[in-house]
């Protein structure tokens, strides 16, 4: 009886023990913050390392649920974070009045191999008043997305034949703030290259997806720049641009195609085959891209390079 009797003493002991050390409000990342800007609101409770918060109530303070909860250990103590993700429609002083917490602190021991215990209970402590400034955007910062952004831009193959036709996707992603909801994507002007608009084709909260075709026209490289999007920094706090590194597309040095001309679906080398020019001459249909011409032969209307039609009758 002299075991369980010991057991019991240290469980008491352990539950007398758990306490909070401290508990206070905060704002991640740090005030002033700025109208539309996401941010958490942190409640952030400091224990021994061994002890956790399972539940808590607040007197003062969001009624919703955490969005999330983190917890650190360092230098012999344990610091759990409960989140509430927000932001501001409107500049304003926001404030918690003091309050008061519960929380349910447990205190976690092992004895022996496969024998962990929790003990604790409900302890209560004040919960200091907390206020931060929501401030306006810079006049130059209206209308710019919020956040620490990067752009890549790819290309669906590195080379070319003049006349192809390349699918661009540029990708916009937030290492920090709020994606905007139609960014402004467009390609510096380049020679020899006749580029579609983007259009976005995924979204995630932190990585936008567009995608744009591009023709090809001459045989010589081809630098494709993407604009720098605007955006407002929230760490350096000004507006700023953001770079895309530029996309090299080379010539393809392949052999010309043999035999017939192909009549293709679309205007590049890599659409589908729909059929041959014969021997009467095509009847162009008076649509043209750099390098394209589409035309009516055989029954069928499709695509063929413009050089294709050189010496043919009009």
């Amino acid at each position: 009886m002299k075991a369980p009797l010991a057991l019991c003493l240290l469980l008491l002991a352990a539950a007398a023990h758990a306490a909070l050390e401290s508990v206070a409000w905060g704002v991640d990342p740090a005030a002033p913050l700025y109208v539309g800007q996401p941010y958490d609101l942190t409640l952030t409770f400091v224990t021994d390392e061994d002890e956790e918060i399972p539940a808590f109530t607040v007197t003062q303070g969001p009624t919703r649920n955490p969005d999330a909860q983190t917890r650190e250990t360092r230098d012999g103590k344990r610091r759990t974070v409960f989140r509430w993700r927000l932001a501001e429609a409107t500049p304003r002083l926001a404030a918690i009045p003091a309050g008061r917490v519960a929380a349910q602190v447990l205190r976690v021991q092992s004895f022996g191999i496969g024998r962990t215990v929790a003990q604790g209970g409900t302890q209560t402590a004040d919960l200091p008043a907390f206020s931060y400034d929501v401030v306006p955007l810079p006049p130059e910062a209206e209308g710019a997305p919020l956040g620490d952004f990067a752009l890549a831009l790819t290309a669906d193959a590195p080379t070319f034949a003049p006349g192809d036709v390349r699918v661009l996707t540029a990708t916009l992603t937030a290492r920090a703030g709020l994606l905007p909801e139609a960014p402004a994507l467009a390609l510096e002007p380049a020679d020899g290259v006749r580029a579609w608009p983007f259009q976005v084709v995924s979204r995630t909260p932190d990585r936008l997806v567009a995608r744009a075709c591009v023709a090809l026209e001459g045989e010589a490289p081809v630098t494709l720049r993407l604009r720098p999007l605007r955006a407002f920094d929230l760490t350096a706090r000004a507006l700023r641009d953001v770079p895309c590194p530029p996309l090299a597309l080379t010539p393809r040095d392949e052999p010309a195609e043999a035999g017939p001309t192909p009549l293709r679906l679309a205007p590049g080398e890599h659409a589908a085959v729909l059929g041959a020019l014969g021997d009467a001459p095509p009847e162009p249909t008076g649509e043209r891209v750099p390098g394209w011409v589409r035309v009516r032969a055989g029954g069928l209307t499709g695509w063929v390079p413009e050089a294709a039609l050189k010496g043919t009758a009009p």
